[in-house]
């Protein structure tokens, strides 16, 4: 029996959040970044006011438990003995969980957590290109297939070998645009949207993360172009999802046959719900994170995870560190991150620059890498992306050792992959 021992913030309505970041105006942006003494210190993680979560230990009855603590059932993690309870009118989060925590059942319990990364906090979003651009499998908008960020990165070449066909890739985020004729049969089934609890994970227009799952998608197709979206909805249009409905979608992608999830998004704190998600996972899919965008020597959760994810740093097209993106020992790699352009919904394009990108085209280096040996486990896997790629902490003195071991290399990848080392 345990509980998460928390100081509780205030409730409010924030929550878990994307990692991107605005592309112009990028003065302002920077100026906003926080200090590291204000992500330690200044900022705290809200949760929802009338919720809590519990994990029972095997065999316990949650209607039991419930009549005994007053909570009603609002939902469950399929498969698991984790629960979302309701409060009471007029009980707080803090009293209900010192309540529990007395409870044999109890293997642990913790606030519905609503994290909001600097992100959000920096009301990010994409800078949309107002050109009418002809869509043209593998040649056009030349901004998408010819982008300068990664020209450096020798993906051409490396399709030649592979474009990660038969490989599937889960997106969780704020979902997509089906119609985009970018995603054209690129769509893996199942799909899910646990915001609204349906199968339509459309990418809703109307808040700041708006086409923010749209564009990650498209980096992942861009990268791997024969590999298969699994689009999965947990973050809202504001780019705000809790952390019941992102353990759901880790687990979704992980019984669905994911072979990569996709995690562009980062919370300021551990989390113990989502961490079981992510250890349940862990030897189903290779679970590729963003590190955050504050600038600071600390890792967003659950990238700082190495054990179980992938932590992915950005760079400029330089190959040194992007202003915004945070950095520390934990990180593995580092990708361009700086004005890429992507998919967005409306049958639009657009540039953005975050960790969130970055991301993405690890996770579609990583189809490349299982088209050529769909057996590579996540030990291989790590080996092979932290050991092919580019130096550069020579350029990077100050980061020397915090931006990963390599700047990513798509073909570099590729020829180890198949030579096997």
């Amino acid at each position: 029996m345990k509980s998460l021992k928390l100081k509780l913030p205030q409730p409010s309505v924030a929550s878990l959040a994307l990692a991107c970041s605005m592309i112009f105006a990028l003065s302002a942006i920077f100026a906003a970044l926080p200090s590291e003494a204000q992500v330690q210190s200044g900022f705290k993680d809200s949760f929802q006011s009338n919720e809590i979560i519990v994990s029972l230990v095997p065999g316990s009855d949650i209607n039991e438990f419930n009549a005994q603590f007053g909570t009603s059932f609002k939902d469950q993690i399929p498969g698991s003995n984790q629960y979302l309870l309701s409060l009471p009118a007029g009980v707080s989060v803090a009293d209900k969980l010192e309540e529990v925590a007395k409870s044999l059942d109890l293997e642990f319990s913790g606030p519905n957590f609503n994290f909001q990364s600097a992100e959000i906090r920096q009301r990010s979003q994409a800078f949309i290109d107002q050109r009418s651009q002809a869509f043209i499998d593998g040649q056009a908008p030349v901004n998408f297939y010819g982008q300068a960020p990664l020209r450096n990165l020798h993906l051409p070449e490396a399709q030649q070998i592979s474009r990660g066909y038969g490989v599937k890739v889960a997106v969780i985020d704020t979902g997509i645009d089906f119609a985009h004729p970018l995603f054209a049969g690129r769509i893996a089934h199942p799909v899910y949207d646990f915001v609204d609890n349906d199968f339509n994970p459309t990418d809703e227009p109307g808040g700041a993360g708006y086409g923010h799952g749209t564009f990650v998608s498209g980096l992942i197709a861009l990268t791997a172009t024969g590999a298969q979206i699994m689009p999965i909805r947990a973050f809202d249009q504001n780019g705000f999802g809790t952390t019941f409905n992102v353990a759901k979608a880790i687990r979704f992608a992980a019984d669905n046959g994911a072979q990569i999830t996709n995690m562009s998004f980062g919370l300021l704190e551990k989390d113990k719900l989502i961490d079981e998600a992510i250890t349940y996972a862990h030897n189903k899919t290779f679970q590729v994170a963003a590190v955050g965008n504050d600038n600071v020597a600390r890792l967003h959760f659950p990238s700082l995870r190495k054990a179980k994810t992938f932590g992915v740093a950005s760079t400029n097209d330089n190959d040194t560190k992007a202003a915004f993106s945070n950095f520390g020992r934990e990180v593995q790699v580092a990708a361009p991150g700086v004005n890429l352009y992507s998919a967005y919904p409306g049958n639009r394009w657009a540039y953005w620059s975050g960790t969130s990108f970055s991301t993405a085209l690890v996770s579609g280096e990583a189809a490349l890498l299982l088209q050529l040996n769909p057996k590579l486990n996540r030990s291989a896997m790590n080996t092979i992306l932290t050991n092919s790629g580019v130096a550069i902490n020579a350029l990077n003195p100050t980061y020397a050792g915090k931006l990963g071991s390599v700047r990513i290399d798509f073909l570099s990848a590729v020829k180890r992959t198949l030579s096997g080392k």
